[in-house]
């Protein structure tokens, strides 16, 4: 039993109540959203004025220009430097040296540790130290303590007692010198020097005559060898290709035109190249067509054998019977064509006759069929479906006198003849039977 779980009728009673009072999630989540009204967003809409540029709100307003101010300082300090970076350092009115920082009092606990400036202290210079031998100027005769170009504090401290004679202060140890001004000549390796000067000289002269001098107008040419044979070659390659380029500037649909390949009056080919890509093209055809014709043919003739196959099946699979009882009336049951007149046309038989068992047993079985034959081509003219020599014995009047004299028993003898005229022979018979009895016409 859990704590939570009342322990009497009561307890539960009180908890029950209680439940029903205290909300189970905190107040927080039951408090009613705000209400937008058409007013406050009627008030956010003009708090910009679109005409003054101005907020309406005076404090949001001074805070805006404000920060205007500011940004406009900073992009003019900005700007300024960078004028001042790839510009003149200094102004070219005034010369004031534009770099310079701005000047601010030294604060008061670093007065001791900064040494005042003294503006008399000499600049250093690159002159060189023994720039003169005497304790004097040599134009005023004034001692330097007197005539000097530096402040008095920083005049040179002499003697009071001028040495007139020179002292002999340049000597060779301390400046020597490895050329001899009066005898024009060097004091150590005088000829391998003078050579080396002569080779910088010959390449410096060198250096500046080709920084100026690079074609010959006169001769017209490069002075430069490889400059030239590159220009050369340049140049003969631009005449290889100048017969093309106004062909080659021509839309695709031009270029590929006949007259520009061959003259259509004369025959003769212009162009090699595009003659032998529309040869190359052509046969690339004619060999796709080649190949196309013979599929199609191929399929073409399997079709037919097909077909020839489906329609011999089809025959095969009907009786002989049928053709027998067409014919075994004696005339047509619809326009009463008579099958005994000699002119009257009769279908062959498509179908074959079932042998008897001494046919096909017997001594005088006729030979097996011959293989059907291979069929047409597909544009071979249409054959006739008329047995061979068949208008020759209509006129003859050969099927009118089997019919008289119902000799049956000559197509049975002779297999061709069977096999041809099989349903000629079923009426002979028929007739040889049935020649007493006169013939019935139907009405």
């Amino acid at each position: 039993m859990t704590d939570t779980e009342p322990r009497s009728w009561g307890q539960a009673i009180q908890q029950y109540e209680a439940s029903k009072k205290v909300r189970p999630r905190p107040d927080e989540e039951y408090v009613k959203p705000q209400r937008v009204t058409r007013w406050e967003k009627s008030r956010q809409e003009v708090e910009y004025h679109p005409i003054l540029q101005t907020f309406r709100d005076a404090p949001r307003e001074n805070a805006a220009v404000q920060s205007e101010q500011s940004k406009r300082v900073g992009q003019l300090n900005r700007a300024k430097d960078k004028q001042i970076k790839y510009e003149s350092p200094f102004d070219i009115l005034t010369f004031a040296n534009m770099r310079e920082p701005l000047k601010h009092d030294p604060p008061a606990a670093a007065e001791g540790m900064l040494a005042p400036f003294n503006p008399l202290s000499e600049r250093p210079t690159f002159r060189h130290p023994l720039d003169s031998c005497y304790q004097y100027n040599i134009v005023s005769n004034l001692p330097l303590t007197q005539h000097h170009y530096t402040a008095p504090e920083l005049r040179p401290n002499v003697s009071g007692d001028i040495n007139i004679t020179k002292p002999r202060l340049q000597h060779m140890a301390a400046l020597p010198r490895e050329f001899n001004i009066l005898s024009n000549r060097y004091v150590e390796k005088h000829d391998e020097k003078v050579k080396l000067e002569r080779e910088i000289q010959r390449r410096s002269a060198a250096a500046k005559y080709w920084e100026t001098h690079d074609y010959e107008p006169v001769l017209g040419h490069y002075l430069m060898p490889e400059k030239e044979a590159t220009f050369q070659a340049y140049l003969k390659d631009e005449l290889d290709r100048q017969p093309m380029k106004s062909f080659n500037r021509l839309p695709p649909s031009l270029q590929k035109g006949e007259g520009f390949v061959y003259d259509i009056t004369t025959h003769q080919v212009k162009n090699e190249d595009l003659y032998s890509k529309e040869q190359d093209k052509a046969q690339q055809k004619l060999e796709r067509d080649a190949r196309h014709w013979a599929r199609e043919e191929g399929m073409r003739n399997a079709g037919l054998e097909q077909q020839i196959l489906s329609d011999m099946r089809g025959i095969n699979r009907q009786s002989h019977q049928r053709y027998v009882d067409r014919f075994r009336h004696g005339f047509n049951i619809i326009d009463h064509r008579d099958y005994r007149d000699p002119q009257t046309y009769m279908a062959p038989p498509r179908t074959r006759p079932e042998l008897t068992l001494w046919q096909t047993v017997g001594p005088d079985r006729p030979p097996p069929p011959p293989p059907p034959p291979p069929p047409p081509p597909a544009i071979a003219p249409l054959l006739s479906t008329l047995p061979p020599h068949f208008s020759a014995s209509l006129k003859l009047g050969s099927i009118g006198t089997d019919f008289a004299a119902g000799a049956g028993t000559d197509f049975v003898a002779s297999a061709p003849h069977a096999a041809k005229h099989g349903g000629i022979k079923m009426l002979a018979e028929y007739e040889g039977r049935n020649s007493a009895a006169p013939l019935q016409t139907e009405q």
